[in-house]
């Protein structure tokens, strides 16, 4: 996925624009974190990022095609998986099954294809159990749950999350992660993922960080983290594990509590 100076104005906004010159190469199978403050600009990102907004000015390219080309819409839409932040923007289905089934039915699959991504999407998000309920039965937590399997059963080759952990409990936003890592590692699926917390940053190859419609920051998330002016001017904090994995020499972000305590006792 590429953008090509790109620049997005919503109607009304007195010309001030929400993205401003943003040039952004994503690579297949990548795990980009987009983060920044709210009003940066991370959800209009994702939005120009499957076609649902057109830039004002520059180009975006999704798996080789053109956004601006309305023949190239089917096909994107086709590739692209955009998990929004309020599930209730995207749950259609009178139950659980015929939501994530919805996707798969309008790219006209077979029956057994239909009902093979159906199972493995409920499956992986733990949602077998009430595939015959009611969406508007279920909880916040499980409707967003709801959300992203809706998306899998796409099979996209880019999945888009716009905040989609955000107002999750701890247990559930580590799951969501641990899947979008799966599914970048077993499929090659490339993961844009808008966020504001440190841990799911930390856990990306890359990471973008908006400030009122720029790029200001392009690399590493650690390197992030290690510009401490930049990361306290947007509220980014480190883990304490984070932290404490990098005062113990331990490489990378160390994911698991068990290694940093093996450190330590070595260290003792």
């Amino acid at each position: 996925m590429i953008f090509e100076d790109v620049a997005f104005t919503y109607p009304g906004a007195n010309g001030v624009p929400a993205l401003e010159s943003i040039t952004l190469r994503i690579e297949e199978g990548e795990f980009l974190a987009v983060a920044g403050l709210n009003g940066s600009g991370k959800s209009t990102l994702c939005r120009l990022a499957n076609a649902l907004f057109l830039p004002s000015r520059g180009k975006v390219f999704c798996c080789g095609l053109d956004t601006s080309l309305q023949d190239n819409l089917a096909g994107i839409r086709t590739r692209v998986g955009l998990i929004m932040q309020n599930p209730d923007n995207q749950i259609v289905g009178p139950t659980v099954e015929d939501d994530v089934a919805f996707g798969p039915e309008n790219l006209g699959l077979s029956r057994e294809e239909i009902g093979r991504r159906v199972d493995e999407a409920l499956q992986a998000m733990e949602l077998t159990a009430m595939r015959g309920r009611e969406p508007h039965l279920l909880s916040f937590g499980e409707r967003k749950r709801l959300a992203v399997a809706g998306v899998m059963a796409l099979s996209p080759r880019i999945i888009i999350s716009d905040e989609s952990t955000s107002m999750l409990d701890p247990p559930t936003r580590a799951e969501t992660i641990e899947l979008f890592l799966r599914l970048r590692e077993e499929a090659g699926i490339t993961v844009v993922h808008a966020t504001h917390r440190p841990e799911e940053i930390l856990a990306a190859d890359r990471a973008a960080l908006l400030e009122g419609g720029h790029l200001v920051f392009d690399g590493k998330p650690e390197q992030l983290f290690e510009d401490g002016e930049l990361a306290a001017r947007h509220g980014l904090c480190p883990p304490s594990l984070y932290v404490l994995a990098r005062e113990l020499g331990v490489p990378g972000f160390a994911l698991e509590a068990e290694e940093v305590a093996e450190q330590l006792w070595a260290s003792r």
